[in-house]
């Protein structure tokens, strides 16, 4: 049984696997990502915590010796690490259910529900993460087997609080799972937790620390992915303890929130869940009252290890949801918590499984049907919902064509002439960037500065290293002072002279200078010689080059991190037309407008901009069109009823729906007026 149970294991890792090596993304994805791919190409120290082990493991598949991109060669290593995972996995459900077919299931169903399936194509440290947690769980789930079996195996024990350590020293969320795993080892044999047991755990516990050994001999490398620059003890454990970071504090939103703003964080867990398990949610409901009614000690581990990396994580952490960026960070933290569910999921079908064999065999057993085969009938329809699983979510996870995450590195290239300057703000524009210009062959021609990471000491002596020809401020290197925004100012001041400078998304203000837009980026000119730039015919050269084009049907299914790139670009057609619009230049202005509207037909300051545009050129119906979208998409927007108000009066002569919107703003705006206390 134990060879069968590992040849299943290993078919159900090559099955997903090259299922998985058929969306791998050939480009950066967004967010972190950038950072972490080139932190694995280097050898370097990826951002804090450093995450060693994913550098060195990473470092193996970006170096493997087959042409292909550097990206795609590091989203190999996500479906590596996410097919292992559903092996492992189906290794524990095997162990607690104790039923083949049921655990197989089970597994695949988890390995090709969207949110997991997506992130086996770009590469993260969450993979490695659930890696990690899974191997602890199968080890753990498996020594307390062998308890109830009298054949007790400290060995596996001790294995489960290694890659407990593993997983913790690797992502500091996995602290998060120790009531459960304490609250296992204690209901199932206290006696364990006391004399030289619980030293010989703590010690085998920091033993997963090891793999940051690695971090001084990256840091020495100096290599251009180095953060915090850990040759010191002190910027070591700056490093680890995410000490810029914040990990072991909560963010305002717990501080300062409402219950109903952190309800928001548990409705949207629900929903994604929901979304993502669809029919199969179900059986989740069915497993719980299962394991609630028959297996209580294993029902409080899983429910504990699902409430403290899921609930509880979601509302201590505070995501705020903004915009697409941020949804896109939040629903990678689900994934540890989909691990979980997957185990109340087996036991649902389990119950599933037992009552349809129950109810067949008594029907059947007079034609002299065995039960084995009504076994065989019953397992038909759970695997034809796997398949129409696979089927329909295949669409949503595919990145092979996404080249998207590349394309914004190039195009803030583009943007900059040779010889420049270029600040890029923001983890999505700065990793992207990073890493076009550090895989791509061309001339290192242009400085680019992280600004936002000037802050850092270490990071200003980076600067100082790999680009000599730049000129250093006093005190630029040594200066203690956290201030990105100075250091950014002081650098732009020293060589604007000498340098062309740009930005992208933060422009700050530089006495006798004005900022101009100049494709995805801003470029500093003197005031004296700002009228004379031909906003427009300059614009539209630089886009002509562009790789991304609006016009062009996306190949890829949309993903918040994928919506929040297209988002860039046409915050950056806005941020054009503005300019324009400040030239008196409203029919230029209109282009860029409707160009953004077509990246992100929801984009409310787009709409806002056409109406006023509409309105200066007396297209009286375009106006209203745009203003009523704006309407729509926030129907807390009392200031677009106030502007329908003064088109009809002003450009329709209507003045009684003048009259009628102006009221509508009026008590809209009461509304809203927060009560006074």
């Amino acid at each position: 049984m134990v060879r069968l149970n590992t040849i299943i294991a290993g078919f159900l890792f090559l099955f997903t696997f090259l299922i998985y090596f058929m969306g791998v993304s050939p480009s950066v994805y967004g967010g972190d990502s950038g950072d972490v791919i080139l932190a694995s190409w280097f050898g370097g120290v990826a951002h804090p915590p450093g995450y060693p082990l994913n550098t060195m493991l990473g470092w193996l598949f970006t170096h493997l010796p087959y042409e292909a991109t550097v990206a795609y060669k590091a989203d190999v290593m996500a479906a590596f690490l996410h097919a292992l995972v559903i092996g492992v996995l189906f290794l524990s459900l095997q162990t607690i259910t104790k039923h083949i077919y049921v655990s197989f299931i089970s597994s695949l169903v988890l390995a090709f529900v969207p949110l997991f399936w997506f992130y086996a194509h770009a590469l993260e440290v969450f993979q490695l993460n659930l890696l990690l947690i899974s191997i602890s769980v199968y080890f753990l789930i498996n020594w307390r087997d062998s308890v109830l079996a009298k054949k007790e195996y400290l060995k596996l024990l001790y294995l489960a609080i290694f890659f407990a350590g593993l997983a913790v020293f690797h992502h500091h969320t996995s602290a998060l799972l120790f009531p459960a795993y304490l609250y296992l080892i204690y209901t199932t044999k206290r006696k364990v937790l006391s004399g030289l047991n619980l030293p010989k755990m703590i010690l085998v516990f920091f033993l997963g620390a090891l793999p940051y050994l690695f971090i001084p001999l990256a840091a020495a490398a100096k290599t251009p992915i180095n953060w915090d620059d850990p040759v010191t003890i002190k910027n070591f454990i700056r490093l680890i303890t995410r000490a810029d970071y914040g990990t072991f504090t909560a963010s305002d939103f717990i501080i300062g929130s409402t219950l109903s703003q952190k309800f928001v964080q548990l409705t949207n867990l629900f929903l994604f869940v929901k979304s993502d398990f669809s029919i199969f949610g179900l059986f989740i409901l069915v497993g719980i009252y299962r394991m609630f009614t028959k297996y209580r000690q294993l029902f409080w581990f899983t429910s504990l290890a699902f409430i403290s990396c899921g609930p509880f994580f979601l509302v201590y952490s505070g995501f705020p949801f903004p915009n697409n960026f941020y949804i896109g960070l939040w629903e990678r933290f689900l994934l540890a918590s989909y691990l979980f569910l997957t185990i109340f999921l087996a036991f649902g079908l389990l119950s599933i499984f037992d009552l349809f064999v129950l109810l067949l065999s008594r029907k059947l057993k007079h034609y002299g049907i065995k039960k084995i085969t009504i076994s065989l009938l019953v397992v038909i329809i759970p695997t034809l919902m796997v398949a129409s699983l696979i089927s329909s979510n295949y669409g949503k996870t595919n990145l092979s064509r996404f080249w998207l995450g590349d394309w914004l590195g190039e195009d803030i290239l583009t943007s900059a002439s040779p010889n420049s300057i270029v600040f890029v703000f923001g983890d999505t524009s700065v990793f992207n960037t990073q890493y076009v210009y550090y895989t791509d062959s061309r001339p290192k021609d242009i400085k680019l500065i992280k600004g936002g990471s000037l802050y850092a000491k270490e990071y200003r002596q980076q600067i100082a290293r790999e680009y000599r020809s730049i000129i250093i401020p006093e005190n630029f290197s040594e200066d203690t002072t956290r201030d990105s925004v100075r250091f950014v100012v002081s650098l732009i001041k020293e060589n604007s002279a000498s340098f062309d400078i740009y930005t992208r998304d933060f422009a700050p203000e530089i006495e006798g200078f004005k900022w101009t837009s100049l494709g995805l980026l801003k470029k500093l000119v003197k005031e004296e010689n700002y009228n004379e730039r031909d906003v427009r015919s300059i614009n539209d050269e630089i886009s002509s080059k562009f790789l991304f084009d609006p016009y062009k049907p996306d190949e890829t299914y949309g993903q918040y991190i994928t919506e929040h790139i297209k988002e860039l670009y046409s915050s950056t057609f806005v941020d054009i037309a503005d300019e324009l619009l400040s030239k008196h230049q409203d029919e230029d202005a209109l282009d860029y407008l409707n160009k953004s509207i077509v990246i992100t037909p929801y984009s409310k300051k787009a709409y806002i901009r056409l109406g006023n545009a509409y309105f200066s050129l007396s297209n009286c119906e375009a106006s209203k069109n745009a203003f009523e979208k704006v309407a729509s998409l926030d129907q807390k927007d009392w200031q677009a009823l106030e502007a329908l108000s003064r088109l009809y009066g002003e450009c329709f002569k209507d003045q009684a729906s003048a009259e009628s919107y102006q009221k509508k703003a009026e008590d809209l705006r009461n509304k809203l007026k927060p009560n006074p206390l």
